[in-house]
């Protein structure tokens, strides 16, 4: 059983083996990869077991070999070499080199999960809607937040505290919000992957938590969903005849818009597309005119 989705940056498979099985490969040049035993599943690549707090990463043109002594699902992610560079660039803490080596790397069992979690999440979207990651935008937005996931994983296995380093004194939680606010501002324009928040700012998750807290009564991912659903909604309000609203969406890193419509609706009260023919339906399809209504 495979279940493969291409996205270019990355490429996610879903599969099956058989058992006993042992099976030998290595990734394309330029290309990284990520191996994830599901729950079940009793694989050991190169004599190291991978677990549900591992992930077995291979560098490009190693090869490795595997043992799969009962029938086992996994989970492989194909990385492209400069989309994981480029991200690891901004990241302080991270050496680089460490990318380059082949082995496990040890997390925590909930960074394994989430990074499962959305490549499922992203399979069967794709599944329900072939045409879900046809525009660029969301296959950049989802490629850009798999590939953090999976450096958060090689910081903490490097035991790097990664933000709030020793000897570096603590920031002022005023401090804190506004650079967090700008690095959320640089997500939703597609400069930057939220969840590198905590390196943006130089500050612990937990820090980030209680500054968010205190200012605006909401953790910072809240504030970057809310921040999202309203710039959505001001471009759906000044969509010009022709816009769509995956088209729309997909400017602001949005690749799963089923979750993204049930978030507006409960905010806004309305569907996306709702919003969308509001907007559209008294323009004259050959002006492109567009509305300056602000939220």
């Amino acid at each position: 059983m495979l279940n493969l989705l291409d996205l270019g940056e990355v490429i996610l498979l879903h599969g099956m083996d058989g058992a006993p099985v042992v099976y030998r490969g290595a990734p394309l040049a330029s290309r990284f990869a990520a191996y994830l035993a599901l729950p079940g599943s009793q694989t050991e690549v190169d004599g190291q077991h991978v677990g549900e707090a591992e992930v077995s990463w291979l560098a490009p043109r190693i090869e490795v070999h595997g043992f799969t002594r009962v029938p086992a699902r996994f989970l492989c992610i194909d990385v492209a070499e400069q989309l994981l560079l480029d991200q690891a660039a901004h990241i302080d803490g991270l050496e680089v080199s460490r990318l380059y080596r082949t082995g496990n790397i040890t997390s925590t069992p909930t960074m394994v999960a989430d990074i499962g979690g959305m490549v499922r999440r992203a399979l069967d979207i794709h599944d329900r809607d072939p045409e879900a990651f046809a525009q660029a935008g969301a296959r950049r937005a989802f490629a850009a937040q798999l590939s953090a996931l999976l450096l958060q994983c090689h910081l903490q296995a490097a035991g790097e505290p990664a933000v709030a380093r020793r000897g570096r004194p603590p920031l002022p939680r005023r401090e804190i919000v506004r650079r967090g606010i700008e690095h959320i501002q640089r997500s939703l324009r597609g400069e930057a992957a939220f969840s590198d928040i905590p390196f943006a700012v130089g500050a612990s998750q937990r820090s980030l938590n209680r500054a968010f807290d205190d200012l605006f009564g909401m953790a910072p991912h809240q504030f970057y969903l809310v921040e999202r659903l309203h710039a959505i909604r001001s471009a759906l309000r000044s969509a010009a005849p022709g816009d769509t609203v995956t088209g729309i969406c997909s400017r602001f890193g949005v690749w799963d818009l089923g979750r993204m419509a049930a978030l507006y609706a409960r905010m806004f009260g309305l569907q996306p597309a709702q919003e969308l023919s509001r907007a559209v339906g008294g323009k004259p399809s050959a002006t492109g005119a567009t509305s300056t209504r602000r939220r």
